[in-house]
């Protein structure tokens, strides 16, 4: 995959119409050429933001600089990430099952993937939804009395089934530990790759946009003649313009 203008415009002309939970797989499938995204919708949510970490460090870079605010003092926090600290914790995915044995349960599951995260926009945000989808992934569930409904498990065994999941999937839920520089208060907080991978594509299509509309207003060039020019002519060419 090269990083063209061409490219770039056709992963966001081709996520931007889809749902938020779909875009990650639009631009994975783009990306890669050879797969659907009905197949990559498939795969752990540790493994899609595996291959799209990836593509983040080959279309922009390994760093990344992310913000937030904090829900202390209202202030906003700027970070400095590397896409490399996060590849380096990507589970084995040669298990398709894993099994949790939990003081008298065993609980046959697999991992959420993108299905799921479909299922939960359908359903919601709250505490049911959530249920529900963890009620997805649960195979086979039983106890000391028996098979167990995988919506009706004990409270504790949720839990230890909620922590079972990150421990095999661990890039699908990523807490970042922050403390304030203003204020000095700590928290955590979710880093989602597949968003800031769309805030950024979106942020640069937007732009690139904007300098073809510009070139082409100035000097009636298509679209496609300035898209193929580098970077640096098409700044240098902006630079005239706004002289």
């Amino acid at each position: 995959m090269q990083l063209t203008p061409t490219f770039l415009l056709e992963a966001w002309e081709r996520a931007a119409p889809l749902a938020a939970h779909a875009r990650p797989l639009a631009l994975l499938a783009l990306a890669d050429g050879a797969v659907e995204p009905t197949d990559l919708a498939l795969l752990p949510l540790g493994m899609r933001d595996e291959r799209l970490l990836r593509v983040r460090r080959q279309l922009f870079g390994d760093r990344m600089t992310c913000t937030t605010v904090c829900p202390g003092c209202g202030g906003y926090l700027e970070l400095d990430l590397c896409a490399g600290d996060f590849l380096g914790a990507a589970a084995d995915a040669a298990e398709a099952v894993h099994r949790l044995d939990c003081d008298g349960y065993a609980v046959d599951f697999r991992t959420p993937n993108s299905t799921d995260l479909g299922a939960l926009v359908l359903q919601g945000n709250g505490a049911e939804a959530e249920q529900q989808i963890l009620a997805r992934c649960v195979i086979d569930a039983r106890g000391p009395s028996g098979p167990l409904d995988p919506r009706q498990l004990p409270p504790d065994l949720v839990a230890a089934l909620e922590r079972e999941i990150e421990r095999r999937d661990p890039l699908a839920v990523i807490w970042l530990d922050l403390t304030c520089e203003h204020c000095g208060h700590a928290w955590r907080s979710l880093f989602d790759i597949a968003s800031l991978l769309w805030i950024e594509i979106d942020r640069w299509a937007r732009t690139l946009l904007q300098e073809v509309h510009q070139l082409a207003h100035a000097y009636g060039w298509a679209e496609r003649d300035i898209l193929q020019m580098s970077a640096v002519r098409r700044h240098g060419y902006l630079g005239m313009i706004w002289a």
